[in-house]
């Protein structure tokens, strides 16, 4: 009765450090879903940069054609207030996190666990800024045509 009440307490013993393993485990790979989530927001925001950067090119062209270059003007400066907006967040970001973390799903510190969720709120921020001017811009274009 006694080896059977043993073998009870090891099983036991070795069941909780499974589910502990499988808890961590799972801390690891949600962390790592949030990462990857984020990561994949800014390859998101990214893709608009040479969109940004080509309808900059077209209000200049429209400014320089144009008797009222003010709202041209001011299009561009919304446009280069975002593409500076991601390359500050992309800053910070840097700053917060190594490349290991962002890359490779490495293990976050409870800091940077809140760190990340601030990012995140960050770069939807930053998405619906950059989609905001370049949709002005666009609008802006349009009336000209």
């Amino acid at each position: 009765m006694k080896n059977l009440l043993l073998k009870v307490i090891a099983m036991r013993k070795c069941l909780f450090i499974f589910l502990l393993f499988i808890g961590l485990l799972s801390a690891i790979a949600q962390d790592s879903t949030e990462m990857q989530q984020v990561m994949h927001m800014h390859d998101s925001v990214m893709s608009k940069m040479p969109t940004l950067g080509k309808m900059v090119q077209q209000l200049k062209t429209a400014a320089q054609n144009s008797e009222d270059k003010s709202k041209y003007e001011l299009a561009i400066e919304d446009l280069m207030a975002a593409n500076k907006s991601m390359q500050n967040w992309m800053i910070g970001f840097g700053k917060r996190f190594d490349a290991d973390e962002m890359m490779k799903g490495k293990e976050l510190t409870v800091q940077k666990k809140a760190w990340l969720q601030q990012e995140k709120t960050k770069v939807i921020a930053l998405d619906k800024e950059i989609d905001g001017s370049l949709a002005k811009s666009q609008k802006l274009l349009d009336e000209k045509k």
